[in-house]
C-alpha cells in the first residue's frame, strides 16, 4: 500500500519565485555576455585569423541563441510550477469545503 502524495503548496510557490529569479538572472547575464562572446577580434592580419575569429563569433552567436531559448523554457517552467501550486491550493480548498459539509 502506498502513502498519498503530499504537496506543500507554499513551498511550491517559493520554488516558482526562485525559478523566476533564476530566469531573470540568466537573461541579465546573457545580455551582458552577448557582445564579448560574439564580437571576436582576429589575432592577426592574415586570412586564417579572420576566418577563425568569424567562426568563433558565429559560435558565440549560436550559444547566445541557445541561452535565450533556455531562458524562455525556464520562464515557462516557472509559470507552470506557479500555476500548479495555485491549482493545488484551489483543489485542496474545494476538497476541504466538501468534507466539512
Amino acid at each position: 500500500m502506498s502513502s498519498p502524495l503530499l504537496i506543500n503548496a507554499p513551498a511550491v510557490g517559493v520554488a516558482s519565485a526562485i525559478e523566476n529569479g533564476g530566469t531573470a538572472t540568466m537573461a541579465g547575464t546573457g545580455g551582458g555576455a552577448a557582445a564579448p562572446v560574439t564580437a571576436i577580434l582576429p589575432p592577426g592580419a592574415e586570412d586564417a585569423s579572420a576566418a577563425a575569429a568569424a567562426a568563433f563569433g558565429a559560435r558565440g552567436a549560436e550559444t547566445m541563441a541557445m541561452l535565450s531559448q533556455l531562458v524562455m523554457v525556464r520562464g515557462l517552467f516557472a509559470e507552470t510550477v506557479g500555476t500548479s501550486a495555485a491549482a493545488y491550493v484551489a483543489t485542496d480548498a474545494i476538497n476541504e469545503a466538501t468534507l466539512s459539509i
